[in-house]
């Protein structure tokens, strides 16, 4: 025991050289990273960490989306609803326009309805376990790592009265429901491809393609101008054939802007064949190859974000940024936004602020053909469209003091999307500067522009260029006045955004230099601007570190529209899938401790786990699995983190390697460990026990054990009991050779041995004592020994009793003891369940059923699901399932056991009554079917003639078997011999026949 308590402390203190991480996950502390699996550890009450809630209302929307096209109809249905905190849901095919419904609800809706705020997430492949940990960490935050008991999870979100908004979702409805009824008190609204929504309890609405009228103006957004008379009549051919599908009607406008085509041949086109075969063979017959290995590659991963950098190395491609901006530009694919956003628990505590610095560190490189190069650090410039000649003449003076700005007149390029332009101009600058006017405050995206910097914590800097009332949530902050006093108000403006490095003194000079060097050439001082711009970016590059990157290419991209379309062959994807899982076998090791981008890759290396698995590939598998885990762990996504073990486990067991099986097994029941179910863990844990022992791998064994202990006592090997046996018949064999030696040679005779004598006595009991222990004495002639118990009750004085035959010999003094008696340690109370009933057991859906439970010593316990902790001595609940639901209830006694018990609740679904009309009258079947019956005229009735003897008889059976039972009144008299009857037959088995006749 000492070797292998001190080989698993070499083990802890190398996995802390390691720089590996822990996570405290309820009263246990894994340590993970070392080779050989985690380490568990039971926390004291006193270092268990104490997460705390953070302050509400908690407002993660997303960027806002300016100028909706039609949707009213389905926005104003989806606000109706979740005003009335029912759930929404929208589905509709891909490319339909969910998530722009998604972002313009989000910013729409009245948020003061939900007292804690507004979540949105996109939570593609994301299972149900790591959304409900996600949504925990969005509201409750932590100084360590810290990942919730499922129990506390539940009791946490239970409370929670928030609009949780989750787009992409890919949950099925089983998956959905689950996750809704953990956070019972929030209101859900889901984008997804498919229907999970049913019900009275929430609203499903499924999206149509857009009318005519909103493809036209749609169209016109692309191309920047109006459409003529015969390219308005196009478009309806176009709505039409693409089913008003906003996607496609973007790729096919895009094509043919390309191609120089006319929307005229491309209603022509579309008029002759629209299957959506056609229309992808149509997009992509003018693309490169490169351009469609690119699309393969995205298609092959559904969906799942694949960095630009990523596909360049995984193709071989040169200039793969470039070929993605003109795949972006054909709207065959779009970037994806970052999943990590925001922090969650202590070891993510910088996620947040690190992407804002992203772009204060690493600057976006602008495209060559932009007139005015902005700034690394810029402000932008929020107007109305009324004051755009304004703010081109202060953006100039601005810039001409040597503050960097950004407005859309100077800083959007002919051919570049304005509206993709202004959304990463808001998400890089360090600053907004809102001009304000009465056209300004009643524009919608100048306030969703504010709302957003505000959001993000970005500096709003409010600019008065005339008069008017300024918004709620711009007047706590101070505000440069330029309708008054021009020039004063632009060098307080100057100072505000001058540079921060260079102080005010700098700037003013900076500003007076610039001034001076103003020349009657316009292009001469743009030339001076930008050289100057080029010097300070030549100055900063310098300092940076070596490991800088150009944020360009790490955009994610991700395929727009239906990834089927664009699905390579069947021979040619499962190489292409081969060659992505070696891959990202070889680039995710050395990424392993880089949690971030390792979050944001991980839907692609969930896909290459699988395809690794399936295709036999077990080595990679595993070296995946490994370099997943310790992100996986710390970030809480546990459910990921099980599916990547047993994926690892069916690779290892179909190549054999039981060293990797022998570590899966371990990882699994240390995790279950610290999810509380002790079954699975001992069981886990023996395996992976069982399997390093046969590999004489001593340290795995070790780690192995000490994990062990946490839920089992230690066992002794088997070959150690036995050998423990072995060693014992020896001693016994040893004892009785020599008693027979001794006897033989006569060193010892048992009839030589006198009886013993048993003399009870009683010793009075000194002054300071109410009684005395008895002492029972046996004396031999050998020295006399005195056995002491302790007393059961007041012993009573007696004679001395001597067997006949036996020798008296001297007798003892009798000595009062002076050691009182060891008291028996008793062990702890069992915990048990007494009681766990359902009443009743089978209820109509509406009603409720009862459920009482008593429990025994025991320390917590907790009824699943949608109950959660209860009182851990005995209650009564009241629940109302909707359908069969099973309701577990699990008690943890003191000592770590966990005792549960499980009742089902059935449901019916309530019949509906009948109308009386409907009712149909029921023959009694106790009644024999009534035959054809012949009456006999001439014998008149029985109470007139009085013969008992004038009745039928109804035979029931075939044959002598049958019984044959008397019909009629009166008392059949005896009859000595039975006359033939006629018998009328109208069944198999039964007959009526005819009453006697005389």
């Amino acid at each position: 025991m000492a070797n292998q308590t001190t080989l698993v402390e070499r083990i802890e203190t190398r996995v802390q050289r390691e720089d590996s991480g822990q996570i405290a996950v309820g009263t246990h502390v894994l340590r993970i990273g070392s080779v050989h699996g985690g380490i568990v550890d039971a926390a004291a009450p006193r270092q268990q960490p104490r997460p705390k809630a953070r302050p509400v209302p908690i407002q993660l929307r997303p960027r806002p989306f300016p100028a909706i096209l039609d949707r009213i109809e389905e926005s104003t249905a989806a606000i109706r609803a979740l005003e009335s905190l029912e759930s929404v849901e929208l589905f509709g095919e891909a490319g339909i326009g969910k998530s722009v419904v998604l972002r313009h609800l989000a910013h729409t809706i009245n948020s003061k309805l939900f007292q804690d705020g507004v979540i949105y997430r996109e939570v593609r492949g994301v299972p149900p376990d790591d959304i409900l940990q996600l949504l925990w960490g969005d509201f409750f935050e932590c100084d360590v790592p810290f990942k919730p008991a499922d129990s506390q999870l539940r009791n946490d979100l239970q409370t929670k009265n928030a609009l949780v908004i989750l787009d992409s979702a890919e949950l099925t409805r089983t998956e959905a429901e689950r996750v809704m009824n953990v956070a019972a008190a929030c209101t859900f609204l889901l984008g997804s491809a498919e229907r999970h929504l049913w019900g009275s309890e929430a609203h499903a609405t499924q999206l149509d393609g857009l009318p005519a009228r909103d493809v036209k103006t749609l169209i016109e957004r692309e191309l920047s101008r109006p459409l003529t008379a015969d390219e308005a009549l196009a478009v309806e051919t176009m709505t039409v054939a693409l089913k008003g599908n906003p996607l496609r009607i973007l790729q096919e406008v895009a094509m043919a802007q390309l191609n120089n085509h006319s929307l005229t041949n491309v209603a022509q086109d579309l008029r002759s064949d629209g299957s959506p075969e056609k229309l992808a063979a149509h997009i992509t017959a003018p693309l490169s190859s490169a351009q469609r290995r690119i699309l393969s590659a995205l298609a092959i991963f559904s969906g799942a974000p694949v960095q630009a950098t990523t596909l360049g190395e995984l193709l071989q491609i040169d200039n793969v940024e470039t070929i993605l901006e003109e795949l972006e530009e054909r709207h065959l694919v779009r970037t994806h936004a970052s999943s990590t956003r925001t922090a969650r628990t202590g070891a993510n505590a910088g996620f947040a602020e690190a992407e804002r610095a992203e772009f204060r560190d690493h600057p976006s490189t602008g495209k060559l053909t932009r007139p005015l190069q902005t700034p690394p650090q810029f402000a932008f410039l929020s107007y109305a469209r009324e004051d755009a000649e304004f703010v081109l003449r202060l953006a100039k003076d601005l810039r001409v003091g040597g503050a960097g700005v950004w407005v859309d007149q100077l800083d959007i390029a002919p051919g570049q999307r304005w509206d993709r332009a202004v959304e990463d101009a808001l998400a890089k600058c360090l600053e907004l500067v809102v001009i304000l006017s009465p056209a300004a405050v009643e524009s919608t995206n100048v306030m969703d522009e504010v709302s957003l910097a505000l959001e993000d914590g970005k500096m709003v800097v409010p600019v008065l260029h005339s008069q008017c009332k300024v918004p709620f949530r711009l007047r706590r902050l101070q505000y440069v006045d330029l309708s008054l006093d021009y020039k004063a108000g632009l060098d307080r403006l100057l100072e505000t955004l001058g540079d921060g490095a260079e102080g005010t003194a700098k700037v003013s000079a900076r500003s007076e230099t610039a001034r001076s060097s103003i020349t009657t050439s316009y292009r001469g001082l743009l030339h001076k601007h930008n050289v100057a711009d080029q010097e300070q970016s030549t100055a900063l590059a310098s300092e940076k570190s070596e490991g800088a990157v150009d944020a360009r290419s790490q955009r994610r991209y991700t395929l727009a529209g239906e990834f089927a379309l664009f699905m390579p062959e069947r021979a040619e994807a499962t190489e292409e899938r081969k060659r992505a899982v070696a891959y990202f076998a070889d680039w995710v090791e050395p990424r392993q401790r880089d949690v971030k981008t390792i979050l944001e890759t991980l839907p692609v290396l969930m896909h290459s786990l699988r395809w690794g698995a399936k295709f036999g590939m077990a080595a990679e598998v595993l070296r995946i699995t490994r370099s997943l885990e310790l992100p996986l762990v710390l970030t809480g996504r546990w459910e990921s983190w099980t599916n990547a073990l047993g994926l690892a486990a069916q690779s290892a067991t179909a190549a054999g390697d039981k060293a990797a099986l022998g570590w899966v097994r371990h990882q699994d029941g240390t995790k279950a460990i610290c999810e509380g179910n002790f079954s699975n863990a001992r069981q886990s844990l023996e395996q992976a026990l069982q399997i390093r022992e046969e590999l004489r791998d001593k340290a795995g064994a070790g780690v192995t054990r000490h994990n062990l202990k946490l839920i089992a006592p230690p066992t002794i090997p088997t070959w150690k009991l036995w050998k423990l046996l072995a060693g014992l018949g020896a001693v016994i064999c040893a004892v009785i050779v020599i008693v027979a030696v001794a006897s033989k040679f006569r060193f010892w005779s048992p009839s030589a041995a006198p009886a013993p004598r048993v003399t009870s006595t009683t010793t009075p009991a000194p002054p300071a004592a109410t009684s005395a222990s008895p002492v029972i004495s046996i004396t031999t002639p050998a020295p006399a020994v005195a056995v002491v118990t302790p007393p059961l009750k007041v012993a009573t004085p007696g004679p001395t009793m001597t067997p006949t035959g036996i020798t008296t010999p001297v007798p003892m003094t009798s000595v009062i003891p002076s050691i009182s008696p060891n008291v028996p340690l008793t062990p702890p109370p069992t915990a048990r369940i007494v009681r766990f009933t359902g009443t009743p057991t089978t209820i109509v859906r509406g009603e409720s059923a009862k459920l009482s439970y008593k429990l025994e010593n025991a320390e917590r316990a907790s009824i699943d699901p949608s109950v959660g902790e209860v009182a851990s001595v005995e209650g009564n609940l009241t629940v109302s399932p909707v359908e069969r639901t099973e309701y577990t209830l699990t008690m943890f006694g003191r000592d770590g056991i966990a005792e549960r018990e499980r009742i089902t609740i059935d449901v019916q679904p309530r019949k509906r009554e009948k109308p009386k009309s409907e009712v149909t009258k029921k023959r009694d079947k106790s009644s024999a079917t009534p035959g054809p019956r012949v009456r006999d005229s001439s014998a008149g009735t029985r109470a007139a003639t009085g013969a008992p003897d004038q009745r039928g008889s109804l035979q029931i059976g075939i044959g002598p078997g049958g019984v044959r039972i008397p019909i009629g009144a009166g008392t059949r008299g005896p009859t000595a011999t039975p006359k033939p009857r006629t018998k009328v037959q109208t069944g198999i088995g039964r007959g009526y026949y005819l009453p006697d006749r005389p």
